[in-house]
């Protein structure tokens, strides 16, 4: 179920994270002018050992990419993702399910009450594929069949149908490594559990996950300049930008940002420590927020006596 907004506000599709690569060139890669993008190498890795920054959803201008993510793709054996890919199934339906308030509990008594009448007055529920959007107006009801949603869930799913066909998860970078990948027989796996993937939005309370709904809103007033700006960011590798861009969440709800990015990269750094000592040509791949700011990836990794050199 997706919930489509009015007309006269247009969606801002997020690049939350909900997640860069170090490229290990040989002598004659290094001679060549690669663009500037979110791809790191780790230098004194054991074997060639990527960071790439990903954004989940993409257009078909994006491509072709900047080549080093092609480079990341086919040097690396194996390549480890937020979560294993491989689960997909096992994770929307995991996802669904803690989306949805238990029964004889809706959104109504877990949100302020201005805010329910607002989504009721503007919000309407709509049951089809994000991809048909364009297509077809689906079947559209009033909001108040999908109040047994939680509000981050609404959050994850607004919809401008005007919108709907310029940004594509199927087009996300996630998509493209993932795609690549099992063509080229690569290893595959994750940085997280299933379970652990879910929690990260399964696990909010109901006043953060009324702030993400909230912030949701505000950020769908911004238009696709917003947009254009965070992938432009993206495209560059200009993690600056990327994390600046973010500067409002981590101020007005600095538990949410941690949860969401700080609190994982930390929890990530064993388990990328682990993969660096097998040996294995490797490429994390994860929301480019995990490389941007003062608590990145890339900072921690440093802090241990990595040596990370961004394309």
């Amino acid at each position: 179920m997706f919930w489509l907004l009015p007309r006269k506000t247009s969606v801002r599709i997020a690049f939350l994270l909900f997640s860069s690569a170090a490229f290990f060139a040989n002598a004659a890669r290094g001679a060549e002018a690669l663009p500037k993008c979110c791809v790191w190498r780790v230098t004194n890795a054991k074997a060639p050992f990527y960071l790439v920054g990903s954004i989940h959803a993409l257009s078909r201008k994006d491509y072709p990419l900047p080549r080093p993510y092609d480079l990341a793709l086919k040097d690396a054996t194996r390549l480890l993702f937020e979560f294993d890919p491989n689960r997909g199934p096992e994770f929307k339906k995991k996802l669904a399910a803690a989306g949805k308030y238990p029964p004889g509990q809706n959104i109504r008594s877990k949100i302020d009450p201005k805010l329910f009448a607002w989504l009721r007055e503007n919000i309407s529920a709509v049951n089809i594929e994000h991809h048909r959007l364009k297509k077809s107006p689906g079947r559209v009801a009033e909001f108040d069949t999908g109040v047994g949603y939680k509000p981050w869930w609404i959050a994850q799913h607004l919809v401008d149908t005007r919108n709907s066909s310029n940004m594509s998860t199927s087009r996300g970078l996630d998509d493209y490594l993932v795609s690549g990948a099992r063509k080229m027989g690569k290893e595959i796996d994750g940085l997280e559990s299933v379970d652990e993937h879910v929690a990260v939005l399964g696990g909010l309370s109901d006043r953060d996950s009324e702030i993400l709904l909230r912030d949701a809103l505000r950020r769908s007033n911004t238009g696709p300049d917003e947009v254009d700006r965070m992938r432009k960011g993206w495209r560059n590798g200009d993690t600056a930008a990327l994390w600046a861009g973010d500067a409002r969440s981590r101020k007005e709800a600095p538990s949410i940002a941690a949860r969401l990015v700080g609190d994982r990269n930390v929890k990530w750094i064993p388990r990328i420590e682990a993969e660096l000592k097998t040996g294995k040509p490797t490429a994390i791949v994860a929301g480019a927020l995990h490389f941007s700011g003062p608590n990145s990836v890339i900072a921690l990794l440093q802090a241990r006596g990595y040596k990370v050199e961004q394309l």
